[in-house]
């Protein structure tokens, strides 16, 4: 019961801090992006031909690697969708949409899938709605 309200207070304080700033702050819906510092790259997960994109990935230093994880592939990698908890995995390929990416400077919001994401100076926080996500950046990696 305390770590289901530790969550929901956490999920409360980060609503709260974003509003002032979800009001002020460009959106954007870009397929591929990275935060100015290029330490955390964000976008829309590789799907079926023919299927809707659901998930959002994001990859960075500091994310770790599944527990119980096979040899084969790269930790770094976060997928979020629009309800449940983020799933770190291990990626052998690039499996990020195709597409140019952008730089999205500090303060700017992305939103595709139903997962927003906030673009501080050097850490970029995600969440979905079910208020889970994450915050990565410096080589950190905290979910939520």
């Amino acid at each position: 019961m305390k770590s289901r309200f530790s969550a929901l207070a956490t999920s409360l304080l980060i609503a709260g801090a974003l509003a002032p700033i979800a009001t002020a702050a460009p959106l954007s819906k870009v397929t591929l992006w990275q935060n100015h510092s290029r330490s955390v790259t964000c976008g829309i997960e590789i799907h079926a031909p023919g299927k809707p994109a659901t998930d959002v990935l994001c990859a960075a230093r500091g994310i770790p690697a599944p527990k119980h994880a096979g040899p084969v592939g790269d930790s770094g990698f976060v997928q979020l969708s629009l309800f449940g908890k983020p799933q770190v995995l291990k990626l052998s390929q690039d499996s990020f949409v195709a597409g140019k990416t952008q730089t999205l400077g500090r303060g700017r919001l992305w939103n595709q899938l139903g997962v927003t994401c906030h673009v501080a100076l050097s850490t970029v926080l995600c969440f979905n709605g079910n208020n889970h996500g994450f915050v990565i950046g410096n080589g950190h990696y905290r979910s939520f």
